[in-house]
């Protein structure tokens, strides 16, 4: 096996010295073998016409209900005519010492605009931001300067203020409660104990009276009550706290002193 393969790579090698492969003639031509080229069709005819015969187009717009021609201007052309009326409220100074600004708004409503001095609101671009203070700012435009004064609250429109609940009432009836538990506990101690613990325990607080704008209202003749108190104020508030913190002091010093005291070991 291996002596046909080495006598085959001898003759092979013999062969390519001779010149194998290295003659490689084309074929002569055969006029059968070429495909025909395609045709050029007919050349299509023109689809647009002369001009004049569309002028017919422009002297009677398809568009228009009565099929006249009629002169438009387009809107924006000019400034003049496409300028809107400077309509607006001045919402807001901002005066910083690297900035000064004003916020703007139509007076119909609609989005705030924000102006730097020497700027022009958005949509407004005849009118400039000359100078502000804290209460005014002033625009420069075609008919002159124009001062806006700050816009103040009226008190019309706007969300009703929030009604806050009286929790008066609640704090001193905790505290009065707090309390009669604190004498009774302090009522109920053995004889003894009360001596030994009246030394050491501070004196009892003071009872807790209601503010006047919580009491009840007084009860009138006809059976109507008077008007209701106005809504506590925060100082009233605050009062009612301190008694509820100074009764539940006095009931853990009560509880305290119910304790029975520890006995004490003497020395052997």
């Amino acid at each position: 096996m291996l002596a046909a393969l080495a006598l085959w790579a001898v003759l092979l090698w013999l062969l390519a010295l001779a010149g194998l492969g290295s003659r490689v003639a084309a074929l002569p031509d055969d006029a059968s073998l070429l495909q025909p080229l395609p045709q050029a069709g007919e050349p299509a005819a023109e689809r647009l016409g002369p001009l004049p015969q569309y002028a017919a187009i422009g002297d009677r717009p398809l568009f228009a209900e009565d099929r006249r021609h009629r002169p438009f201007v387009i809107e924006g052309a000019t400034e003049e005519a496409g300028a809107p009326d400077f309509d607006v409220v001045l919402t807001s100074v901002l005066i910083t010492p690297s900035l000064r600004m004003a916020i703007v708004q139509p007076r119909e409503g609609g989005e705030a605009l924000r102006v730097r001095v020497g700027d022009a609101p958005r949509g407004f671009g005849n009118w400039a931001l000359r100078s502000v203070s804290p209460r005014a700012a002033v625009f420069a435009g075609p008919d002159g300067e124009r001062v806006l004064e700050l816009r103040v609250y009226d008190g019309q429109g706007g969300q009703p203020p929030t009604v806050m609940r009286s929790t008066t009432d609640q704090a001193v009836v905790a505290a009065r409660q707090a309390e009669a538990r604190a004498n009774a506990a302090a009522g109920a101690r053995p004889s003894g104990a009360r001596g030994a613990s009246t030394r050491d325990a501070p004196p009892p607080a003071p009872p807790a009276l209601p503010p006047p704008a919580a009491q009840s209202p007084a009860v009138v003749e006809g059976g109507d009550s008077a008007p209701r108190a106005a809504d506590p104020t925060p100082a009233s508030q605050a009062e009612a706290i301190r008694r509820r913190i100074e009764a539940r002091r006095a009931r853990l010093q009560a509880e305290r002193a119910m304790r029975p005291a520890e006995p004490v070991e003497s020395p052997q």
